[in-house]
């Protein structure tokens, strides 16, 4: 998405003897998103179109009525001095691609106050500035003037953003028939190619192929050279170290911890890891509870038999599978392990035929989902 940012006079605050210019001063921000409806819980029982609807509102009939508020950023206070590279993480729905469309003014604060000094390109939801039936030549001379550009900037600038995009051959072609990667490119093109004092990136990092991403890359890292200010939110912790002179940790729209890189991504890993152990320690919780029902219906129902017996079979059973286990490295069965956990496949057979004799017996072994469809198949 494309945005320009007028520029605003930033505080100058007195830290000991120096004095910091900050590109990115947020004071005490709240962003709260309210829903609302025109219905109270006894006219949601009967049915309703949306034409009635709004002839009941716009008569005066029904009046919006508050269901939710959801804050999705909390007295949030962040100074970002001017050529800083901050990284962004934290789960889905913690805040981050809110607090980066608060910044570009897409969203307005609930409370508080955003200062912006510099002109700003943000990278979210690329090319989504775009008009589909235009060429690629008339959406970057639309994007160039929207980043504040004036129409002779973008004609220095036109051969370069072209090149390192790499589409010459159709830059007068209407958008709607590049393919994903070619739109990508010329919106990231026009966007590092504005001379922004603050770039704002959104997980999207990866555009295009591989040797198009790694000019990316590098063009990020001239960017950073020249002292500009990145903000930059991803998933991508490694990408996130990478860029980052500090790092923020949003969760549930507060700030959690905010410092150097490495410190801060691990204890984001080490709670990560936690919330996943506690995830797996209900499902096997969960998953306990049911066999125990299972074999509890066995014992009583003589007419039916167990989970393991009504296993799909074929062959002549001259060699037959009698057990198959899953066993973690101290050698206890278990049915569920968590990412990187050590897993041992223990096969029990026997022989049934009398004078069978079976050398370099092959066994295979499928992971599947419930539906059957395989994650993972090997064999010995």
């Amino acid at each position: 998405m494309l945005f320009n940012s007028t520029k605003q006079r930033s505080p100058i605050v007195n830290q000991g003897d120096s004095k910091v210019c900050y590109a990115l001063d947020l004071e005490k921000v709240t962003k709260v998103f309210k829903r609302y409806s025109f219905l109270n819980k006894e006219q949601r029982k009967g049915y309703s179109s949306l034409k009635s609807s709004l002839l009941k509102v716009f008569q005066g009939g029904w009046k919006p009525l508050l269901e939710a508020e959801t804050q999705a950023i909390s007295d949030l206070t962040l100074k970002v001095p001017k050529g800083l590279s901050v990284g962004v993480i934290g789960r889905n729905g913690s805040g981050k691609s809110t607090l980066l469309k608060l910044i570009t003014g897409i969203y307005k604060p609930t409370r508080g106050t955003i200062r912006v000094n510099g002109r700003i390109a943000a990278l979210i939801e690329l090319g989504a500035g775009f008009h589909p039936d235009f060429t690629g030549r008339e959406n970057l001379y639309l994007s160039g003037i929207m980043y504040g550009l004036s129409k002779k900037e973008v004609d220095k600038r036109f051969l370069d953003i072209v090149s390192f995009a790499e589409l010459e051959d159709v830059i007068d072609e209407p958008v709607r028939t590049y393919s994903t990667g070619m739109f990508m490119r010329l919106a990231f093109s026009v966007a590092v190619h504005t001379d922004p004092d603050i770039l704002l990136i959104d997980e999207v990092l990866s555009v295009g192929d591989e040797s198009f991403s790694g000019r990316c890359r590098e063009k990020i890292k001239e960017f950073q050279r020249k002292g500009g200010t990145l903000f930059i939110v991803s998933h991508d912790l490694t990408a996130i170290e990478q860029y980052s002179n500090e790092v923020l940790w949003l969760e549930k729209g507060v700030v959690k911890d905010r410092g150097e890189p490495r410190r801060v991504i691990d204890a984001y890993r080490v709670f990560i890891e936690s919330l996943e152990e506690k995830r797996l320690e209900r499902d096997e919780a969960h998953l306990k509870q049911e066999t125990e029902l299972v074999n509890s219906n066995s014992d009583n129902n003589t007419g039916r038999t167990s989970a393991k017996a009504e296993t799909k079979r074929w062959g002549s059973r001259e060699v037959e599978i009698l057990n198959v286990a899953l066993r973690d490295k101290e050698g206890n069965e278990k049915s569920l392990f968590k990412s990187n956990e050590e897993l041992t496949i223990a096969i029990t057979y026997k022989i049934n035929r009398e004078n069978l004799k079976v050398k370099d017996i092959v066994f295979g072994v499928a992971i599947t989902y419930k539906d059957g469809s395989v994650i993972h198949g090997t064999n010995t």
